[in-house]
């Protein structure tokens, strides 16, 4: 794919993060090797740590390797962007590195011979948003190249967005004092998966479904991400976040707002998150006790993932050793509108899962007529029409359904129609960071979230605490690391009548 892109520049804070050298530094160079990018680009990392830029060069070049281990090389592209990155090194509070950075930018435009779009990447830990926003305005990097006009600057924020609705508030405050809204880009990097995506055309571009798409024909969704990996390195970030704000508050609302929209009007960036907002503004306000009933939440011990023995959550690195930090999450919504009036929507995410998975299925209710109703042992099957999003991995779209075994009898049996993005299109898909870059490199806000969808999801979140402060401490780990959770997320399922689909 050619590039029509001009030249720009990317500062990262908080450069020598997690979240640069697995995430950023590998979209950069596969959309190098697309040979997406334009030929000159700048980036430029800006963090505490006492680099100069070669060693910070040689830092982002071996966690690229790390990422392509195993797979080709393109040694045209890591070069390139390897000799397109630069370093800044000083603290996020202090003036003077905002200075250099000011002179290191102005180099660029000299360079270029006019003023290069600038994007401030906020890849730094969410108490440091704050700070650095308020040094970007005060030294006017906001403005783009002196010429005191926004249109050469963006700033893209990764979540959590906030803490709380207070302090989302204040950050939004912050944001749109120094920016306006086509500046600013909030990153849920699941709006950018393919098969996110891909549910409005699976929707909207095909007849048969829609008509479907309702309270009338569905009997519930379920929503899971699950995650076989515990915290990793991410002890100081996680700690006193937790699932529900890391996972719950952005990722499966992100999924439950895609498969509950309404059609956009049109394919432009207003009129889908418009549809996006609007379910999210539509969940049900949970009293108290529906809250205790049917919010579960859980924290992983010891256990074993593929035979092999891992450490509980209290034993992680940066820890507490009492720590009520929830590591699970598993909880029924409903909408309150017309569409999906008593249809409940089952969220669950969680750490040290048996394996990794997002997938979105959606159970149709089972037939009215009493065709096969003689046939007794084939009752239990009537609940297994399941249309299921498969996020990752191997993205695509399944439909269980049932079918006639061949034969002289009359036997019936659950068979798949898959579609499976690997083997339809025969190429690799755009990772959900890169497709992020490129957008925001392209001004396309399409993908990115709103404060009005983040307004809507901290409220559902800040009604789910105040509910548990009032509570008696948790008694935490209460599943193992391997399992599917704690038994009361069994319960809140198995009491409609009902079972989690992936198990």
């Amino acid at each position: 794919m050619q590039t029509t892109i001009s030249p720009f520049v990317m500062v990262i804070f908080g450069a020598t993060g997690d979240l640069t050298s697995r995430k950023l530094m590998p979209a950069l160079y596969n959309l190098l090797s697309y040979k997406t990018l334009p030929e000159r680009f700048f980036v430029v990392g800006f963090a505490r740590r006492p680099f100069s830029h070669e060693e910070f060069r040689s830092l982002m070049k071996e966690a690229i390797l790390r990422h392509i281990k195993g797979k080709k090389i393109d040694m045209e592209a890591l070069n390139k962007l390897l000799q397109n990155l630069y370093y800044q090194q000083g603290l996020f509070e202090e003036k003077e590195p905002y200075e250099k950075l000011i002179n290191l930018l102005s180099s660029f435009d000299k360079e270029i011979g006019a003023c290069i779009t600038r994007f401030f990447y906020l890849a730094a830990p969410p108490l440091n948003y704050s700070t650095i926003l308020n040094k970007l305005a005060s030294t006017r990097l906001s403005e783009g190249c002196g010429q005191g006009s926004s249109k050469w600057t963006r700033v893209l924020i990764e979540k959590p967005f906030g803490k709380d609705s207070d302090t989302a508030k204040k950050l939004e405050e912050q944001l749109t004092h120094t920016f306006e809204e086509r500046q600013i880009y909030r990153i849920d990097h699941y709006l950018a998966k393919e098969n996110i995506q891909n549910i409005l055309a699976f929707r909207f571009a095909n007849a048969m479904f829609e008509p479907l798409w309702n309270k009338d024909c569905i009997d519930h969704v379920q929503i899971v991400l699950a995650e076989n990996s515990g915290i990793g390195n991410r002890g100081k970030f996680y700690e006193g976040v937790g699932a529900l704000k890391d996972v719950v508050q952005n990722h499966l609302m992100a999924m439950l707002a895609y498969i509950a929209m309404d059609e956009p009007g049109s394919m432009s960036v207003d009129s889908i998150r418009a549809e996006r907002v609007k379910v999210l503004q539509s969940i049900k306000k949970m009293t108290k006790e529906y809250i205790i009933s049917n919010i579960i939440r859980g924290q992983y011990g010891k256990g074993l993932i593929n035979e092999r023995k891992v450490e509980g959550y209290r034993e992680e690195k940066n820890i507490a050793p009492d720590s009520l930090t929830d590591t699970y999450i598993a909880m029924k919504l409903y909408l309150d509108n017309k569409r999906w009036d008593g249809v409940p929507f089952y969220l669950r995410t969680g750490k040290r899962m048996p394996f990794s998975a997002a997938r979105i299925s959606i159970q149709f209710k089972k037939p009215t007529h009493k065709f096969f109703e003689s046939i007794h042992e084939h009752k239990e099957h009537w609940h297994d029409n399941v249309l299921t999003f498969r996020i990752q991995p191997r993205e695509g779209i399944s439909l269980q359904m049932l079918a006639k075994k061949p034969g002289l009898g009359f036997s019936l049996q659950n068979v798949k129609m898959d579609f499976s993005y690997e083997s339809s299109f025969g190429h690799k898909l755009f990772d959900s960071y890169e497709r992020l870059l490129i957008d925001s490199i392209r001004g396309d806000q399409t993908l990115f979230a709103t404060n009005s969808g983040f307004n809507a999801t901290w409220k559902v979140v800040t009604d789910i605490e105040k509910v548990w402060a009032q509570l008696p401490l948790p008694k935490f780990p209460n599943y193992q690391a391997g399992s599917w959770g704690p038994k009361e997320a069994e319960e809140l399922i198995s009491r409609d009548g009902r079972h989690w689909l992936l198990h």
